[in-house]
């Protein structure tokens, strides 16, 4: 379980020691102190209010020691509860990259990555503690490999043992053929040694006709025999105002063996829509979506519209069906006071109710936000947060970042 930490220990080491020999390396990074103060109480008869007080620390560094192909990278995150001293590890300190990668090696054949990563192979996968190789043999063929242990459920610097939860993986691409790409697609994932998931499958694309995009995905659960998501789309641009685009998409959630939804029984859903989307100047643009959603309790349909800007948008979702129906406006506004002062409001209105047979509740959810850019490398933002439900009847909650950047 400490090898994660050894791992970043001797990163940091052998990065700061590139760091010394300032004509050698370059880095770049970001670093984050953050103070995020909530308090929250309950609409029940208990009353019941919750105060936190926590510092987040957030670093994001990128060492290049040699030259641009080998780079050193870490994404971290440290926490303190002023009002919870016996914060568990899992819940301080978290690693979400801890890597060395290569890219553009011999004459761009191959690129790797090495440690803790988030991947999206062609198919959902995540973070993964291990090895992700693409090889480029041609320019219209890559192959993908990838292959090691399933990172720790909450990122914590831990890893799990790989009987635990080993995942191997590969996808072959042709890109730029006959005007398509082609991904074939393949993710086994083992959990105590047993088969968890099993997945292969293609992701299509072709962009023949011009202003034109087709999109199809077709994966198959081998470990589970039926299909495990199916998705088609099709995007078109009319002119220079108007995009369309339609979309269908059957799905069986893809639940980690570790995750609380797992003791639930594991169902399909098939979602539809249709969006369009009209630039009426320079200035405006409006947007329009209906979506329909057949579940195992029902089907249910939602319509959203919106009026956008470049200081904001305002939209409306209606939503009813067998789920429930909802009415809800959204709004945010961005509003330059200065060169370098920025303020923010966002609205979140809606009243909803999940049968026929309950009242309707409300929900109210707003935030103001001030943003300070002091100089290239620093800035600041502050956010003050409020929302009110049937469950809360009240939840305030106050955001401070400070940045620095280079």
């Amino acid at each position: 379980m400490k090898k994660l930490r050894f791992l970043l220990v001797s990163v940091l080491v052998i990065g700061c020691g590139f760091l010394n020999a300032q004509n050698a390396s370059k880095t770049s990074g970001f670093i984050q102190n953050s103070v995020y103060s909530y308090a929250v109480q309950k609409s029940d008869a208990s009353s019941e209010t919750t105060i936190h007080n926590r510092l987040y620390q957030t670093l994001r560094l990128d060492v290049r020691p040699f030259s641009e192909n080998i780079s050193f990278h870490f994404s971290g995150r440290a926490l303190t509860d002023l009002n919870e001293s016996d914060l568990q590890d899992v819940k301080r300190f978290k690693a979400y990259r801890l890597s060395v990668s290569g890219k553009r090696l011999f004459h761009n054949f191959l690129d790797f990555e090495l440690g803790r990563q988030f991947l999206y192979p062609g198919i959902l996968l995540g973070s993964l503690d291990g090895l992700n190789v693409l090889l480029k043999p041609w320019r219209f063929l890559h192959w993908q490999v990838y292959g090691g242990i399933e990172s720790h459920l909450f990122r914590a610097f831990k890893m799990y043992e790989p009987a635990e939860a080993t995942v191997l993986g590969t996808r072959l691409m042709l890109r730029n053929v006959w005007n398509s790409n082609l991904h074939l697609v393949y993710l086994q994932k083992l959990f105590h040694s047993q088969t968890q998931w099993q997945i292969a499958g293609i992701n299509f694309s072709n962009y023949s006709v011009s202003n034109l995009v087709l999109y199809l995905q077709a994966h198959y659960d081998l470990a589970n025999s039926r299909l495990h998501r199916f998705y088609l789309s099709a995007r078109y641009r009319l002119g220079r105002k108007w995009m369309l685009s339609g979309y269908l998409k059957q799905q069986y959630p893809q639940v980690y063996q570790t995750s609380y939804f797992s003791t639930f029984e594991i169902e399909k859903y098939l979602l539809s829509g249709f969006d369009v989307a009209y630039q009426v100047n320079e200035q405006f643009s409006v947007t329009g979506a209906i979506q329909g959603v057949q579940l195992k309790e029902g089907y249910g349909t939602r319509m959203i519209v919106s009026l956008g800007s470049r200081c904001g948008s305002v939209g409306f979702v209606y939503e009813m069906g067998d789920l429930g129906n909802q009415l809800g406006v959204l709004a945010d506004y961005r509003l330059q006071v200065l060169p370098k002062l920025r303020a923010t409001f966002h609205v979140d209105y809606s009243r909803y109710r999940f049968e026929k047979q309950y009242d309707y509740d409300s929900q109210l959810a707003n935030a103001i936000g001030v943003s300070y850019q002091f100089s290239r490398h620093w800035s600041t933002r502050l956010e003050y947060q409020w929302l009110s439900n049937a469950r809360y009847q009240y939840d305030q909650r106050v955001l401070n970042h400070i940045n620095f950047i280079w």
